[in-house]
């Protein structure tokens, strides 16, 4: 049987329906560690998901015992297991959305990123997901275009294949954008574009959300990192990281002037340098630290109040939050 992703790519709000929406279990491999996450729906309307088992194994290999033993501290009974996959294993392509049946977009679009892959397409797993521009810009004739996602399908076998030996049902594999763009959701406020800004020892990331929505991500394999112990060397690479904010804002700006991005959420870093000073100083707009205590309800997980928890269970947390529906 062949095994596809499967991607939380819909629109993020919190419904609440008559048959409750179980939790999920995230688990995320970082640099020396395993860590993993499961989160609960809110319990009533207006109240935040509920982190209810957060932990980690450092210097463990993702295989079958460190993942059993992962799972000794994380599981909870019924609630279903999804992984996000690291940046270098999958590519995120946009092409203009094909007209063609429904049954046939699949195959259409292999046919479209073949030449964009390092790899015979048919080698790779896809899924798609539109970005929601429809009605939004009546003046302009616009072409619809798609978010498409491929990775070798040898690689979503291999961590299936993991998953059945720790015997842990994998019910979903998914990215690191939508995990942090389920993040931003949270934070949003009505009719707001948002961006948020990830700087990790791996990278640096940037979503902008608008209406529960990916609009744009960029990835860029600039650390801040390296060069913490340089004040010069830190300082030009805040410079090129702002570039491409400033870059990414203009070109939403001129596609897509629905969106009015008037902040930039800086998300926790395990970096102890004031990153929000650093970057905010050569933007125009508000920049602001995010605290993950105030969107979740960490009450039966303390541990995440500190800002470098925060940062190691980052993509975990977000992609726990698949139970987030779409309420239209």
């Amino acid at each position: 049987m062949r095994i596809w992703f499967s991607l939380a790519w819909k629109k993020m709000t919190i419904s609440f329906r008559k048959k409750r929406e179980t939790g999920w279990t995230a688990v995320d491999a970082g640099e020396d560690c395993l860590v993993g996450v499961t989160v609960m729906p809110p319990q009533a309307m207006g109240s935040k998901p509920r982190v209810v088992k957060c932990g980690s194994i450092s210097g463990g290999r993702f295989d079958v015992a460190t993942l059993t033993g992962l799972a000794r501290i994380i599981s909870v009974p019924g609630c279903r297991w999804t992984l996000p996959l690291q940046h270098k294993t999958y590519n995120i392509l946009v092409v203009p959305e094909p007209s063609v049946k429904p049954d046939e977009i699949d195959q259409s679009l292999r046919w479209a990123i073949g030449s964009m892959l390092d790899y015979p397409v048919d080698d790779a797993s896809i899924a798609w997901m539109r970005i929601p521009t429809d009605n939004l810009i009546p003046n302009r004739p616009h072409e619809p275009q798609l978010y498409v996602m491929a990775a070798r399908y040898e690689i979503i076998v291999g961590y299936n294949e993991l998953f059945q030996k720790a015997r842990i049902p994998l019910k979903a594999i998914d990215v690191r954008e939508t995990a942090q763009r389920n993040i931003a959701a949270l934070a949003e406020k009505p009719r707001e574009g948002v961006g948020l800004l990830r700087v990790s020892p791996q990278g640096v990331q940037f979503t902008v959300n608008f209406n529960g929505e990916l609009y744009l991500d960029r990835f860029f394999e600039e650390s801040l990192f390296s060069a913490s112990d340089d004040v010069d060397s830190r300082t030009r690479a805040c410079e090129r990281i702002v570039l491409q904010i400033q870059r990414s804002l203009d070109f939403i700006s001129r596609n897509m002037s629905f969106i009015d991005v008037n902040r930039i959420l800086l998300a926790p870093t395990s970096d102890g340098a004031d990153l929000g000073d650093l970057i905010s100083r050569h933007l125009p707009i508000a920049v602001e630290e995010l605290d993950l205590a105030s969107l979740f309800d960490i009450s039966l997980t303390p541990e995440l109040a500190r800002k470098e928890a925060q940062s190691l269970h980052f993509s975990a947390l977000g992609a726990a939050l698949r139970f987030m529906k779409s309420t239209v």
